[in-house]
């Protein structure tokens, strides 16, 4: 009691600070981390040094690419074991929640694939018809089996959503013409400006940068990939014919570095004509960073 008044004092209970103890770094607190979902959170667990060892040009965009499944950890190198554990266990967890991004493009999809009339479609972009609702189509130098409501590997394998995508779109394609003959570069196909970074930096550059001074390496890869080499004149060091899908023909043109002069080693794809008649611009863009990220794999 002072001058009257009351006065209650409440104690209240003062919680310790937490520490870590010696030895358990920060990395290792962070490998704890379960549920990670989006890039930015992908991102706070790689090691943030923009090597490109990834085939991308910095970890964000690989954060990017894990986040969508697009891409592998085992593509990263300097990831640490704590932090490479916990995305694993969150990679693990997304695949098995349904409604990504993925999934829900590819539901859609599915049900546009129903109107698809699979013998006409054969025929158009150069599948196998095997009834009237499977077929048989390449993609990538790999076979793939095709229904209204899935596609798999040759070994009937589920794939993953995106690549599932990629072959839909194809299918779904509007009266594709037959392949013009004529090569023309990414930059020249009507509404591609928006992505030609995207294509030169993700697709060109990573095989450039990946074969430089590896001429030969090249070209047991395209030869491993299915590709044709070709009598094309010019300057470059290897010029080979491929496919993307049957009716998708693609022209790789490589020039290797001349370091004593300055000029990094080169990769350009050319693409028929009438590329954007057999996929939409995204989709061409994924296909090539597929088609870079397996050509520096082949061995």
């Amino acid at each position: 009691m002072i001058h009257g008044q009351k006065y209650i004092i409440l104690f209240k209970k003062i919680q310790p600070r937490s520490f870590s103890p010696p030895g358990l770094t920060p990395a290792r607190k962070r490998g704890k981390v379960h549920g990670v979902k989006t890039a930015i959170e992908i991102y706070k667990l790689l090691p943030k040094t923009n090597c490109g060892a990834c085939g991308l040009p910095n970890c964000f965009g690989f954060a990017t690419k894990l986040a969508a499944h697009m891409a592998s950890l085992d593509d990263c190198p300097d990831i640490a074991e704590e932090d490479r554990a916990a995305l694993r266990d969150a990679d693990t967890g997304r695949r098995e929640s349904p409604g990504t991004v993925y999934e829900q493009a590819l539901e859609s999809l599915k049900k546009k694939i129903q109107a698809v009339d699979f013998k006409k479609a054969a025929g158009l972009f150069r599948a196998i018809y095997r009834d009237a609702d499977t077929i048989t189509i390449e993609f990538l130098h790999k076979r793939y089996v095709v229904t209204k409501h899935a596609v798999l590997t040759d070994s009937g394998e589920k794939v993953r959503p995106w690549t599932a995508i990629l072959i839909y779109n194809h299918l779904c394609m509007p009266s594709p013409p037959a392949t013009a003959g004529e090569w023309i570069s990414f930059s020249a196909i009507p509404q591609s400006h928006a992505k030609d970074k995207a294509w030169k930096g993700h697709v060109e550059e990573v095989i450039a940068r990946h074969f430089s001074g590896k001429v030969e390496e090249l070209k047991r890869a395209c030869e491993n990939f299915g590709c044709v080499k070709t009598d094309r004149e010019g300057s470059h060091d290897a010029a080979y014919t491929l496919r993307f899908f049957p009716l998708f023909p693609v022209l790789l043109l490589f020039w290797d570095a001349v370091p004593e002069e300055g000029f990094p080693a080169q990769c350009t794809l050319l693409l028929d004509k009438h590329a954007p008649h057999y996929l939409d611009i995204e989709s061409i863009v994924v296909l090539g960073e597929e088609f870079a990220g397996r050509m520096t794999e082949e061995r």
